[in-house]
């Protein structure tokens, strides 16, 4: 499964933009990346912004492996 990632700058541009009950929030992936979901690119509540989240780097994506 691929996820967009953010650098440094992308996210604090990008991360916590909201719109109506939408926001965008990021995560991180198991090599430390800033990461969201593609889905995000045909979310039209982030239409706004859609140029920034295309620009985007497309990786795949490493989950973060917790024990219990």
């Amino acid at each position: 499964m691929n996820v967009l990632k953010a650098n440094s700058s992308q996210y604090n541009e990008l991360n916590g933009y909201s719109f109506k009950n939408s926001v965008l929030q990021f995560h991180k992936d198991a090599n430390d990346n800033w990461i969201v979901g593609t889905s995000v690119l045909n979310d039209d509540a982030f239409i706004a912004i859609r140029t920034q989240l295309q620009q985007l780097e497309q990786i795949e994506f490493k989950p973060v492996i917790t024990e219990i």
